[in-house]
C-alpha cells in the first residue's frame, strides 16, 4: 500500500532542519557512491515542458523519481518513492513544498561549507523560493542582517516584514549593486538573462544561483562566474547541460568547477575569495527528503494509502 501524501501534509511532516539533515547525508552518499542521480530529462512540447528526475539511494534504500509538467496552468510536481528491498511503491508526495525545502537545504549545505561564519545574508527575489532560501540559511549561519531587492519593491517590503518577524534586521535594497555587499548572496528569480556584475562582488563573497535550470538562461553574468575561485554544483553531468550561468562564462570556467559531495566530503576545501554554488535540483535530493517524509508519515499511521502493489 502506497502512502498519499498531500502539499499540506510535507508542509505538516517535514522542518528545514531535518531536510538539511537529508540532503547533506545524501551529498555525502553521493561522494561513497552510495548514491546514483540520473540528470534531469525533459519532453518539450507546444503546450508545456514534462520534466523528469530520476534516481536511486541504496544508501538509504530507495529509488524513485520526481516528474512535473510546466504548462500555461501552472506547475504540477509529484514524487514517486519506491523501496528497494521490497520492490514496492511506497509513497505517492505532491512534491512543490518539497521542492522548495530541499532547495533551500542543498543552499543550506553548500553554505554551511563554503562560507560558514556568515552574518549578512543578500537574496535577490521574494516569492517562495526566496522565502525557502532565507528559512533554510538561518538555520546553519547566525544572521544580523537580511538585505532583499526585487522588482516589485511591495514584495521586497512584505519579504522583509516577513525576515524582521523571526528576530533578524532587514532591509530592502534599491539596485542589484546595493544587494551585492553582503557576506552570502542568493540569486532566486526567474530571469532569462543574467544580472549580477562580477565587478560589484566583495572579495570573500559566497553566492548561491538557484533561479535557473535551463542552458540558455542566467542570473549572473560571465565576470560574476569568473570571480569565483571555487564552483560547486550539485551535479557535474547535469550541469553541463543546465547550468547557464557557467555555460555562458566559457570554457575555463569549468576548470574551477567541483561537485558539492566532494566539499561535503572534505576531499576539496575552499581556500577563500570568491565562492559560487550553483543549484540545479537534483533527484537524490528530492528522494532524500522524501524519505523523511514517508517514514513520519508511516510511523503516524493517518494517512490514506492507495493500493497499487498488488
Amino acid at each position: 500500500m502506497a502512502i498519499l501524501l498531500t502539499e499540506n501534509d510535507v508542509e505538516e511532516l517535514l522542518s528545514f532542519r531535518e531536510a538539511i539533515d537529508a540532503v547533506e547525508n545524501v551529498f555525502k552518499m553521493m561522494g561513497e557512491g552510495n548514491a546514483i542521480n540520473v540528470p534531469r530529462r525533459r519532453v518539450i512540447m507546444r503546450d508545456g515542458v514534462l520534466h523528469v528526475l530520476q534516481g536511486a539511494v541504496p544508501g538509504l534504500g530507495v529509488a524513485g523519481l520526481k516528474t512535473y509538467l510546466s504548462s500555461r496552468s501552472g506547475t504540477r510536481f509529484v514524487v514517486l518513492l519506491f523501496d528497494l528491498s521490497s520492490g514496492e511503491l511506497g509513497a505517492i508526495i505532491e512534491a512543490d513544498r518539497l521542492g522548495q525545502m530541499r532547495t533551500g537545504a542543498a543552499t543550506a549545505v553548500a553554505t554551511k561549507f563554503m562560507r560558514p561564519n556568515a552574518s549578512v545574508l543578500g537574496i535577490v527575489g521574494s516569492g517562495v523560493q526566496a522565502r525557502a532560501q532565507f528559512d533554510a540559511l538561518r538555520e546553519v549561519l547566525r544572521l544580523d542582517k537580511v538585505i532583499i531587492h526585487s522588482r516589485t519593491k511591495e514584495h521586497a517590503a512584505e519579504f522583509a516584514k516577513y525576515v524582521e518577524g523571526r528576530g533578524i534586521d532587514a532591509r530592502v535594497a534599491d539596485n542589484y549593486e546595493d544587494v551585492c555587499r553582503v557576506d552570502v548572496l542568493v540569486t532566486a528569480t526567474n530571469s532569462k538573462e543574467p544580472f549580477i556584475d562580477g565587478k560589484w562582488l566583495p572579495n570573500d563573497i559566497h553566492v548561491n544561483a538557484i533561479g535557473s535550470n535551463w542552458g540558455n538562461r542566467a542570473e549572473l553574468m560571465p565576470s560574476a562566474v569568473m570571480r569565483a575561485e571555487l564552483i560547486a554544483v550539485d551535479d557535474v553531468d547535469q550541469a553541463r547541460s543546465e547550468a547557464g550561468d557557467i555555460i555562458m562564462a566559457g570554457a575555463d570556467a569549468w576548470q574551477r568547477v567541483v561537485p558539492l559531495s566532494s566539499i561535503v566530503n572534505g576531499l576539496v576545501k575552499p581556500s577563500g575569495g570568491v565562492t559560487l554554488f550553483k543549484s540545479l535540483g537534483i533527484a537524490v535530493e528530492d528522494l532524500a527528503v522524501a524519505k523523511i517524509i514517508y517514514e513520519k508519515a508511516r510511523r503516524a499511521g493517518t494517512y490514506p494509502e492507495f493500493p497499487c502493489n498488488h
